[in-house]
């Protein structure tokens, strides 16, 4: 049986940026894909760290892709903002697993509906 090769950071950057695309390059990162690599990793999890927080960090930039080192630009600036330590979040990252291998649910804004109640019939 070979060794399998340790997983990187800047490895894991070049999978997730080509997810749901095979096509893509690899160089590149957009913000969905940023959320969805977060979200495996169960950073994102829209009380500590949200979409919004990502997508503040990531505008910065004014730019619909990042590369590498705009990157590690933005990944250090969310961490400074929500207060996480940089070097943790990084092996974090990096050890997360491949795209794919852990279920991630991506919430639907229509989801919402299906359980608002107006205030008048919530039960309390």
């Amino acid at each position: 049986m070979g060794e399998e090769e340790a997983a990187t950071l800047e490895g894991q950057f070049y999978e997730f940026s080509k997810l749901f695309d095979n096509k893509r390059n690899g160089t590149t990162i957009t913000l969905y894909r940023f959320d969805y690599w977060l979200r495996q990793t169960k950073i994102l999890d829209d009380r500590n760290v949200t979409m919004t927080d990502t997508g503040i960090s990531f505008n910065k930039f004014d730019k619909t892709e990042l590369n590498w080192d705009e990157f590690l630009e933005f990944l250090e600036d969310l961490c400074e903002l929500k207060k996480m330590d940089f070097e943790k979040t990084k092996e974090t990252l990096t050890n997360c697993g491949l795209p794919g291998q852990t279920p991630v649910e991506v919430p639907q804004f229509r989801d919402y509906f299906l359980t608002y109640k107006p205030k008048e019939k919530a039960a309390f």
